[in-house]
């Protein structure tokens, strides 16, 4: 028996909607330092032992593509550097997106994929390959930033870039190393835009990052999600809707997180095919998580509003997993 991948959607949540990526530098043994500690924050994820390879999650947001015989989800990346990305479709689901990717480079294609996350309206669109260079799964972050100001991470700074469609854009620059880490730019509606890379390697990135840039879209739409909510309790407010996909064939071809909160509790669905371990939200003091399988999908929950009354009104963890209907672990199947 072998322990599988090892992930924690907390760590991943953080990273994708509320910090910003890490710097990216070509020093090896840096990459390899934040692979090796976002692993470590990872291992509190799993609960459960399943027959598979055991992979060390590198740098970068874990959106993978399905392994052999996995559909193809209804907003990949390209199979190729020149096609387009196909826009998520109506799910009427609980995940929607403001930002989507058209263009991708090629050193994120063969194969790679794409993934969403929203937190209280802010939207992250992921594309990820499973092509490891210096240690690192090479990707990019995409975001519409929530408002017109230009505030920075601590560490960064701007110097000008070419324009984006017409418009003004940014590079993002570290300061300790002067290593370009992406792009910034003004968007039709007055609101910036933001891409940032976990490699750097040559300057050929730089007019990557400006064609993606120029590409990338922008608008509400629905994404196509393993679950639809059917009763949840309505003081649960959904704060967080994920999907992703792995970077390793050992992986689940995808997995999903919904997030909720009550006051100052929250409590986590995820969602992943049967067969690859009990996933669970990984976060501190969430209890013992209750898990359903149906059509091939697992379900789990847990967290710190798992006693409240409303939760309590519907079974607890085990009455509440049975408010999602489940099209099945197909994407094909999802609502779309």
């Amino acid at each position: 028996m072998r322990t599988h991948e090892q992930r924690d959607l907390t760590t991943r949540l953080s990273f994708l909607a509320e910090t910003p990526a890490p710097p990216a530098v070509l020093d090896p043994s840096a990459v390899i330092a934040r692979g090796q500690a976002r692993l470590r924050r990872r291992r509190h994820a799993l609960v459960g032992v399943v027959a598979g390879s055991t992979a060390a999650v590198l740098a970068g947001v874990l959106l993978l593509r399905p392994s052999g015989g996995v559909p193809a989800p209804a907003a990949p990346a390209p199979p190729a550097s020149s096609s387009p990305t196909a826009a998520p479709t109506a799910a009427n689901g609980p995940l929607s997106t403001e930002v989507r990717f058209g263009w991708l480079p090629s050193w994120l294609a063969g194969p790679s994929s794409v993934g969403y996350a929203n937190t209280d309206g802010r939207s992250v669109a992921t594309a990820s390959t499973r092509t490891a260079v210096l240690n690192a799964v090479p990707d990019l972050k995409l975001e519409l930033l929530r408002d017109t100001e230009q505030t920075l991470a601590p560490g960064l700074h701007t110097v000008a870039a070419p324009k984006v469609s017409g418009r003004d854009a940014l590079w993002l620059v570290t300061d300790e190393s002067g290593s370009t880490t992406g792009l910034r730019w003004m968007t039709e509606s007055g609101r910036w835009a933001q891409l940032r890379a976990t490699l750097w390697l040559n300057a050929k990135v730089q007019d990557d990052l400006l064609r993606v840039a120029a590409d990338a879209r922008f608008g509400s739409s629905d994404v196509p999600f393993p679950v639809k909510p059917t009763g949840v309790p309505a003081d649960l407010r959904l704060r967080t809707a994920e999907v992703h996909r792995p970077t390793r064939d050992s992986e689940p071809p995808w997995s999903a997180m919904l997030s909720y909160t009550v006051g100052d509790k929250w409590l986590s669905v995820t969602v992943q095919p049967d067969g690859f371990g009990r996933f669970v939200d990984g976060r501190p003091n969430g209890g013992t998580p209750q898990c359903r399988v149906e059509k091939g999908v697992q379900l789990c929950a847990n967290g710190t509003a798992a006693g409240i009354p409303s939760v309590q009104a519907v079974g607890g963890l085990t009455g509440l997993l049975k408010q999602f209907d489940v099209p099945g672990a197909d994407e094909a199947s999802w609502p779309r």
